[in-house]
């Protein structure tokens, strides 16, 4: 009784802090004891340190770039004579028959002329009259059958018109005078879609932001016969994928047998390199721009090879995760050339790894003591490829010393922060009761 009588005389904001700091040990004791799964829903969830390597995205940063060689053809020594070549043909008191001189052709161009398409690509005067190789390959001139010249050089193109016509006794043999000369190649027109934003403005935006309006290009050019390439074509329509596609891009046939019909993912994919029946071209042919290094690339010389009417094809870059739980939600945009881990990915959407608790001082002002331990528990929801969804369980007081913790974040995760099932009792508690450990003893 004395004692009680002692702690009746206690003054009676001191007694009420004591009763609630018993309650709040208390409380905190049971909830350590009961472990995770007293209260939590994602007992079930992979430990992310326990994970299957084949789940683990590879690294970005890792990947070599390609050897952009690769999408060029082989440079020839002499141009080889075929269908849709232009020559300039000049045969001495034949062709023309009422030119005494050598006729001159003139070639311009204008001066702020790009590249593509080649017509005046080389300037300057050519001998003879323009005559164009028709789609048998052969050339019409006067007083003799059509003479094939296809896959001939100049030199040798020169050769054989100077037999049929000394053959014939239309010229005298030594003194004859033949020019035979390139004017303008052949060409093939094919059409680049580009579904990246051409030449986009540079500024600086929030990353959590999502750009809604998106606008792509396309460009018909002509290309050179020995540069009718994926190289040339992407070289003269603005250069290599930028960072809001992918880095990958399509080549695809113009091929009348396709089946032009709207197909989704799974159909495109197992098109790729699919042989059409009687061509041995495939219908349409997947180029990716890096790959892990060591690794030969995954297409033929002879596919980089673009022939009249193919369409070169660049897919826009849509990859983000998903920010949610105790993390401002939103979808977040992916980095193309850079991996993102979980506690970059929390830092990303909410400017603190801690999380929305930890952005600002405002916790520690408010005296609110629940606020002052941040959230250690992530769960990642990931689509796997079968359709099914994965939990992942990340503690994040372990993933500042176990880099297994860390997992890089993939397309289509779902990052949710949260409290651990312990923790969110005690912060509650506390919360609840809100202790101001300021008693008054007076």
């Amino acid at each position: 009784m004395k004692v009680l009588g002692s702690y009746s005389k206690l003054p009676a904001n001191l007694l009420n802090f004591g009763q609630r700091l018993c309650l709040m040990l208390s409380i905190g004791s049971t909830a350590g004891l009961t472990g995770c799964a007293c209260i939590s829903a994602n007992h079930d969830a992979i430990p992310a340190n326990r994970l299957d390597p084949s789940l683990v995205s590879c690294r970005k940063e890792g990947m070599a770039p390609l050897p952009f060689a690769a999408l060029g053809q082989p440079s020839v020594d002499e141009h080889l004579i075929g269908p849709g070549d232009t020559l300039g043909v000049y045969i001495f008191g034949v062709f023309p028959a009422s030119e005494d001189e050598t006729p001159v052709t003139s070639r311009t161009q204008a001066v702020n002329q790009q590249y593509y398409p080649p017509h005046g690509t080389e300037i300057g005067a050519s001998a003879g009259l323009p005559v164009r190789v028709s789609a048998a390959g052969t050339i019409d001139l006067p007083l003799v059958e059509p003479i094939s010249l296809e896959g001939l050089t100049m030199a040798q193109a020169v050769e054989k018109v100077r037999q049929i016509y000394t053959e014939k006794s239309l010229i005298k043999k030594g003194r004859d005078r033949i020019t035979i000369s390139l004017l303008t190649p052949r060409v093939r027109r094919v059409i680049v879609l580009r579904d990246d934003t051409p030449a986009p403005a540079v500024a600086i935006t929030n990353p959590a932001q999502i750009k809604e309006i998106h606008r792509g290009s396309g460009q018909v050019i002509d290309l050179p016969v020995y540069e009718n390439d994926v190289l040339h074509a992407l070289a003269s329509t603005g250069g290599l994928p930028g960072t809001d596609a992918k880095r990958e891009l399509w080549v695809i046939r113009n091929n009348p047998s396709l089946d032009h019909r709207y197909i989704d993912v799974n159909q495109l994919n197992s098109m790729v390199q699919a042989m059409i029946p009687g061509t041995n071209s495939p219908a349409m042919i997947r180029i990716p721009l890096v790959g892990c290094p060591g690794e030969p690339v995954m297409f033929r010389p002879e596919d980089v090879i673009l022939h009249e009417g193919d369409v070169v094809f660049i897919p826009r870059r849509n990859e983000y995760f998903v920010a949610g739980g105790l993390l401002p939600g939103g979808r977040i945009p992916l980095p193309r050339d850079e991996d993102i881990d979980v506690l970059e990915a929390i830092a990303l959407s909410s400017g603190s790894v801690g999380g929305p608790l930890g952005q600002s001082g405002t916790a520690l002002t408010s005296g609110n003591v629940g606020n002052l331990r941040e959230p250690t528990r992530v769960l990642i929801l990931r689509r796997l490829p079968d359709g099914r969804q994965l939990p992942i369980r990340v503690d994040l007081d372990r993933a500042v010393r176990d880099e297994k913790e860390r997992i890089l974040i993939q397309h289509d995760d779902v990052v949710m922060l949260q409290f651990k099932p312990s923790g969110s009792l005690i912060y509650g508690t506390f919360n609840w009761v809100n202790v101001s450990f300021r008693p008054n003893f007076n």
